[in-house]
């Protein structure tokens, strides 16, 4: 029973992920569907819309002067109250003595100087007689023509949605000062494109709860007076009907692919019980046997029983032969494990080993007063191919070394122990630090099959003096704190790598420390060491990291440059070795 609960499981698991897709896919297809017929149905009028909105403008406002539009329009604006009133017959027959009574020869009659010139009390009347006028046009062109609604309003800034004029067939219309409510210039993008483009062509737009609420296709011509969009006389088609129907097919057509889907998705469930969800279950029983038992053979036989002709039964026969490679496998890892234990046990010997090659006391030179020195290096992997190093040639002279080789690993760990050796037997020899890089680099290149090298400062310190004697390998440059100063970088001759071309010739210099002096020596892993975004830690933050209190003793100067390289890079991972040396005099 807990099989069969587990099999129903994935199946509704299938089930809830692929109906939900299969509605949703559903549902943005018919969506496209209405939206297409919608616009095709409505762009459809753009012709037949255009014509009777073009016929109603020339009827009614296309015989007046820009100037005369201009005129109405301001007065209408700021006398709304006082126009909508009906003309009484006092006032038709005022305005019929001023008509009579203009001196035509002078004046013409309806120009924006004979409107004027006349008294506050015509002005209106004559902007009453213009809105009358313009009203019955509409109501004209609305009757004949079956047009639902024709308004003229304005879109001056301060007056937008205000109605100048409106008739609809069915319903009230509105008056002369009234407001469409909620009209934002915003909300209209037809509108705004018409401000931007500055274009006398009909533009449409499909709009909801505007002129009122519904669903409304309007076309707009625009009305410029001067340069300035004054008004728009739009023609309102309501298409809820048609909306209507459409949602009702569109509805059915959604109940009907649903209930396609949810009978497909059934029969599907159980084609996918019989063929994979059964197949599947025994599989597993079988996977989780061999997990507890490890008998291949068992594996291979029960697998030979799943007859299914799909991936299913191909599958079968891939966990039997995968049973037999585990078997190999497993044997042949417990091989390696022994093998890898042997390894990290030999790098650890070698790491060892590599530690006791380099000095360990510190303070160096305990008995000593006249010096303080203090040295460390943190490898990269397990061993490396950095190296430092400091001994007394005899009681007044002490060499002093830090080098870089090559490469990283078990490899450099090597060459570095060489190198080491060879230094140290030349310097012995109280030859020069000159002679004894040449001597060194001489007998690495006579048997420098891998052709590695290193990179190499050297120098002796007459203790007595303070005066250092040294040759730069193409090592980086070394920094010096004089006494009562800050540390700054001294750019010291360089010469060519050690182990990269035989009978080369080094140079050497001398540098002076008095007491309180110190000199600072590194490897590239300190300046190249590389946090998350690839930037690096520098010289100019080593620097300053040394200059944070250039007093300290050695070991807190150099464990303060550790911390602040570790605060730079973070989380990321060492990737050079990094060795540090400081020396200070007494």
């Amino acid at each position: 029973m807990k099989k069969k609960k587990k099999n129903r499981k994935l199946l509704f698991q299938m089930s809830v992920i692929v109906l939900p897709i299969f509605v949703a896919m559903i549902i943005a297809v018919i969506y496209s569907v209405y939206d297409n017929t919608v616009k095709s149905f409505l762009e459809a009028q753009d012709p037949y819309m255009e014509y009777l909105l073009d016929r109603t403008y020339e009827n009614s406002l296309s015989y007046m002067e820009k100037d005369e539009l201009e005129w109405y329009f301001d007065f209408w604006e700021n006398n709304s109250d006082a126009v909508r009133k009906p003309v009484s017959k006092e006032e038709e027959q005022a305005l019929y003595e001023y008509i009579v009574n203009t001196d035509t020869d002078k004046i013409e009659t309806w120009s924006v100087e004979w409107m004027e010139n006349a008294s506050d009390e015509l002005k209106v009347v004559i902007a009453k007689q213009r809105y009358i006028n313009i009203l019955d046009s509409l109501k004209f062109e609305s009757t004949n023509k079956h047009i639902e609604r024709l308004f003229l309003m304005d879109v001056t800034k301060g007056y937008e949605g205000l109605v100048l004029c409106e008739y609809q067939i069915a319903g009230l219309s509105n008056k002369i000062g009234d407001r469409y409510e909620g009209f934002k210039m915003s909300q209209h993008s037809a509108l705004k494109d018409l401000l931007k483009s500055k274009t006398e062509k009909n533009v449409f737009e499909r709009v909801r709860d505007f002129p009122e609420d519904g669903s409304y296709y309007i076309c707009y011509k625009p009305i410029w007076v001067n340069g300035e969009l004054r008004a728009v006389m739009g023609m309102a088609y309501n298409w809820q009907d048609f909306q209507v129907s459409v949602y009702k097919t569109l509805r059915r057509a959604l109940f009907v692919s649903v209930g396609g889907i949810i009978l497909a998705l059934i029969v599907l469930q159980i084609m996918l019980y019989r063929r994979a969800v059964k197949p599947v279950s025994r599989i597993q029983s079988i996977v989780r046997e061999y997990k507890n038992n490890k008998d291949s053979d068992e594996v291979i036989a029960r697998m030979s029983e799943i007859k299914e002709r799909n991936e299913f039964g191909l599958l079968s026969e891939d966990i039997a032969e995968l049973a037999k490679e585990i078997d190999y496998y497993t044997k042949q890892n417990m091989k390696l494990a022994g093998e890898r234990e042997r390894v990290a046990a030999e790098l650890d010997m070698a790491r060892r080993l590599q530690a006791s090659q380099l000095p360990t006391q510190m303070p160096a030179f305990p008995d000593r007063q006249d010096i303080d020195v203090f040295a460390s290096m943190t490898p990269a992997k397990e061993v490396g191919g950095d190296f430092y190093d400091y001994f007394l040639i005899d009681d007044d002279h002490l060499a002093i070394v830090v080098a870089d080789v090559s490469g990283k690993g078990i490899p450099a760990a090597l060459f570095m122990m060489m190198t080491k050796m060879l230094l140290t037997d030349n310097a012995m020899t109280g030859m020069p630090p000159h002679e004894v890089l040449e001597r060194t680099n001489d007998t690495i290149c006579k048997h420098n099959e891998l052709e590695m090298f290193v990179t190499m400062w050297f120098g002796v310190l007459e203790i007595s003096t303070g005066r250092i004697t040294a040759a730069n390998a193409g090592h980086e440059y070394p920094v010096v704190r004089h006494k009562d100063g800050q540390f700054e970088v001294l750019k010291d001759t360089h010469d060519f790598i050690v182990g990269g071309m035989e009978d080369m010739a080094y140079r050497q210099y001398e540098l002076e420390l008095e007491k309180g002096s110190m000199l600072f020596l590194y490897t590239d892993g300190a300046p190249e060491a590389t946090r998350a975004d690839k930037q690096m830690f520098g010289m100019k933050r080593l620097v300053d990291a040394l200059n944070e209190n250039p007093n300290d003793t050695p070991q807190v100067l150099l464990e303060r440059v550790r911390a602040r390289i570790d605060e730079f890079v973070g989380d990321e991972p060492q990737f050079d070795d990094l060795t540090m040396l400081g020396i200070t005099i007494l």
